[in-house]
């Protein structure tokens, strides 16, 4: 978990980066977390509290990318977008969601970043995925996992509209905004920033609760886990080209009902 530290800009607690904490490099994380700080500073949109969507418009703005994203997860099926900067980074994230492929899925379990220099080169490997991805616009990919030790709290994920790594340096500052993100999810669930009555993580966008209803009543359907349940899910959504969400709702409101596989 990041670590705070003493020092304010304009209002905002300063923390230092858990990926900059090596020794004899303290001074150098902390000019650039205080430099990030400021990214997000001006960023944010009037006098409102820094939030998640101002640290996805610092990621644009300085880091050489074209859209960000940052979204909640507590575990393989829970996920909730909490900001996205652009369309196609919307876009991204339920195409993940829905895949169950990308950057910021499966391999995201291992709690290291994920970085796709070349989104095409990973056909084999996310061959859902990576061909809607790039027929929308997305050439590079790069999921930073914003975790707590070993609780994983959500991902920013970082996209380009042409295929290139990330600099040293702008993988360096990526770290860092994925840092800050964490801390002010983890702030606003513990209701230490945010507006009066800011509900950040109180619950699930209703398309996304939707879908968690759906799976839930596929689970009691076929007799199978909630997770084997989701994989079912996802499948038919892939396989009829249809939305999850809109799947979900079949599902929901009993349009739609999955039998069990024949005994063999």
């Amino acid at each position: 978990m990041a670590l705070r530290a003493h020092r304010h800009l304009s209002g905002i607690p300063l923390r230092s980066s858990r990926g900059f904490r090596a020794s004899g490099g303290d001074q150098v994380a902390g000019e650039r977390t205080i430099r990030v700080w400021e990214w997000i500073a001006a960023a944010r949109e009037g006098d409102g509290p820094v939030s998640v969507a101002a640290v996805g418009r610092a990621a644009v703005r300085w880091l050489g990318v074209d859209g960000a994203s940052v979204t909640a997860s507590s575990d393989l099926i829970a996920r909730e977008p909490l900001s996205a900067s652009d369309q196609l980074s919307a876009q991204l994230e339920e195409l993940q969601f829905t895949t169950g492929e990308g950057p910021a899925s499966g391999d995201f379990r291992l709690g290291s970043p994920v970085l796709i220099p070349d989104l095409e080169s990973m056909t084999a490997r996310w061959p859902g995925f990576v061909s809607a991805a790039v027929a929308a616009g997305a050439r590079a990919m790069f999921a930073l996992p914003l975790q707590a030790g070993a609780i994983r709290v959500g991902v920013l994920t970082l996209y380009r509209a042409r295929p290139g790594p990330l600099a040293p340096g702008e993988l360096a500052d990526a770290l860092v905004l994925a840092d800050i993100a964490l801390q002010l999810i983890l702030d606003a669930a513990a209701g230490i920033t945010g507006p009066p009555g800011d509900r950040l993580l109180a619950g699930l966008s209703d398309g996304r609760a939707e879908v968690y209803q759906a799976t839930g009543m596929m689970s009691v359907q076929l007799g199978v886990s909630l997770e084997d349940a989701f994989v079912r899910l996802r499948a038919h959504a892939f396989a009829s080209g249809a939305p999850l969400g809109d799947v979900a709702d079949d599902v929901v409101t009993r349009l739609l009902r999955f039998e069990p596989d024949p005994e063999p």
